[in-house]
């Protein structure tokens, strides 16, 4: 496990901490405020009403979820390329947080709801929290900004997520277009840009409005940081922050529940690439980050508090048909999809590179969707036949090697033994298990054929271009047909041998002894080694692998052993010979470099 870092909130200082805490080895100071090194927390577009209304805890609950998405982005995780002794990347972090309602926070059914949902939604060892009075809190009015008044008398029925992007215009459109409900539209805006996309599209579906009365209110949240902060940029925890928001503004206006719009897929966000796991993709909408969440909000509201995602049983390419024939496609040429939004250029807003916009681009086609829905233009690279190196040519060629391989899964527990990741999700979906996993693969085999359905209309209106190989090898559309090149594509750098001892790359879930790779995947087996590599040559007991790598679950001893007979076997087909796996204690288990 990493070392604690200490990170201090509010002005508070480290005698404000528990004691055990004092000694950790790095401490953070942020604070709430509008200078370069502090945490801008803005909200917008509230109504006057609502912002008479805000409560302690709502502006404690506000802040906390400022606080959480900025310490993810300033507790660095030490990269992304090896894991080689431990634990840089799952951080451990201990925050003090001065809040006016300190008795609510700290009972332990909101202090243990925060805690799992934060663990799980970030991937990092530990979330801890003291929370101590705040004697000075930061006045309301301070990010209370551009009060409004609604239309006279509307009482709303919904309050929802509202990002600017393909799954949350699907989600606007069945709200207030086709289900003509009166709601509250809730957005984070990290940057200016975004705001600017949220709004064009919003003033596009105000125009479609059959009357007055379902006006959508809408509410921005601007929560971001000086750029000396920059030191992480994997974002984990935005999810928190996006929900703290919007819960807020649900008890403001009466309702006890937000809702999430998310395509089922990515929500489960199973691995089907190995570059779409770890720092590299989010949980935002994971079934068990929903319920977490609103374990949480029922905790401290003292009532039941639920977030939902109408669209957890539906693929994105299902969602964009269903657009289609609604009528409203064509907004889809309004929204942005890409997941990398710094220093992009508003004619190109997508990078085409990126998972999420190989995601949308082929999704889109296989949905149906024409240029003028979905216009080429607006990716920087092209998504087909621009050239990639490295993680993002991987993610391409397993993006479509997953949706290959599906053809081979012929039933849920075959689906289940390939994604151990399934786990994860069946207690949370509403469904027992059973029926849980059946659907979950019923989704995923759809998705599957829509993605290959797309793959058979570019290779259908590209044949030319494939036949004169007008294309680089190193692109999606080298991948979809194989295509290979002797000579290395210009200016792409040669990665060179890999160090010698042991590595694991938690990017490619692969191990490397002396530059020779096993590939474990993300599987049990993987996070078993990870966790016996952060204590290399010392044992580890059954109870701390239960713990770290099946996160408590219950797991039969047979169980362990199978997973670390299936290491021995993964080492011997690799010829493995200078690293052993040792039991011989008792209920312990430890990695040796050497054969002795």
């Amino acid at each position: 496990m990493a070392d604690p870092q200490l990170v201090l909130c509010g002005g508070t200082r480290a005698a404000h901490a528990p004691r055990a805490w004092r000694a950790a080895p790095r401490t953070h100071a942020l604070a709430i405020g509008p200078g370069p090194r502090d945490v801008h927390l803005e909200i917008n577009q509230l109504s006057r009403a609502m912002g008479r209304a805000l409560s302690d805890l709502d502006a404690d609950l506000l802040e906390v979820a400022a606080y959480v998405y900025t310490i993810d982005q300033v507790v660095t995780r030490g990269g992304t390329v090896a894991v080689d002794y431990g634990a840089r990347w799952r951080r451990h972090l201990r925050c003090v947080v001065p809040v006016r309602c300190p008795d609510l926070w700290n009972q332990p059914g909101a202090l243990g709801a925060l805690r799992r949902v934060l663990v799980f939604m970030t991937d990092d060892a530990e979330w801890e929290f003291a929370f101590v009075r705040a004697h000075a809190p930061v006045p309301r009015a301070a990010y209370l900004f551009d009060l409004v008044d609604p239309p006279d008398g509307t009482e709303f029925e919904e309050v929802v997520l509202f990002s600017g992007g393909l799954d949350s215009l699907c989600g606007a459109v069945e709200e207030v277009l086709v289900g003509q409900r009166p709601v509250v539209l809730v957005s984070h805006r990290p940057v200016s840009r975004t705001q600017a996309r949220q709004a064009a599209l919003l003033g596009a579906l105000r125009e479609r409005l059959p009357r007055r009365e379902v006006n959508p209110v809408h509410v921005g949240a601007a929560i971001n940081k000086g750029e000396d902060l920059n030191n992480e940029f994997t974002q984990r925890s935005r999810s928190f922050l996006f929900a703290s928001v919007a819960a807020v503004v649900a008890r403001l206006v009466g309702r006890r529940r937000v809702r999430f719009y998310e395509n089922g897929v990515t929500s489960l966000n199973l691995p089907g690439s190995r570059e779409l796991v770890g720092g590299r993709a989010s949980r935002t909408t994971h079934p068990q980050v929903l319920h977490g969440l609103g374990d949480l909000f029922s905790q401290l509201f003292g009532a039941p508090f639920e977030v939902q995602n109408p669209f957890q049983w539906t693929t994105k390419a299902g969602m964009l048909r269903r657009l289609k024939a609604q009528g409203h496609a064509d907004l889809c040429a309004l929204t942005c999809s890409c997941g990398h939004v710094w220093g992009r250029h508003e004619r190109t807003p997508h990078c085409g590179r990126c998972s999420q916009c190989v995601d949308r681009r082929l999704t889109a086609l296989g949905a149906g969707l024409g240029d003028a829905e979905d216009p080429p233009h607006r990716y920087e690279s092209d998504v087909l036949t621009g050239a990639r190196t490295g993680p993002e040519l991987t993610l391409s060629e397993r993006y479509v090697g997953s949706a290959l391989d599906m053809e081979g899964v012929g039933d849920p527990v075959t689906f289940g033994l390939r994604y151990a990741e399934l786990n994860d999700a069946l207690p949370f979906t509403g469904l027992p298990a059973e029926g849980a996993a059946r659907a979950i693969f019923a989704l995923h085999r759809d998705h599957a054929a829509e993605v290959r359905g797309a793959l058979r209309a570019i290779l259908a209106t590209r044949a030319e271009e494939i036949l004169r190989q007008e294309y680089p090898a190193q692109s999606l559309l080298g991948v979809i047909v194989g295509r290979t090149d002797r000579a290395p594509v210009e200016g792409r750098a040669d990665p060179g041998p890999r160090p010698p001892g042991w590595v694991l790359e938690r990017s490619q879930f692969s191990a490397f002894l002396n530059g020779r790779e096993c590939f474990l995947g993300n599987t049990n087996e993987f996070r078993v080694l990870a966790r016996l590599t952060e204590s290399l040559g010392r044992y580890v007991s059954l109870e701390d692998l239960q713990d770290d790598v099946w996160r408590g679950a219950p797991v039969s001893r047979n169980a362990v052993q199978q997973t670390m007979t299936n290491i021995r076997r993964l080492f011997r087909r690799a010829e493995y010979t200078a690293i052993r796996l040792d039991g011989s204690q008792a209920g312990h288990y430890r990695l040796v470099l050497g054969t002795k």
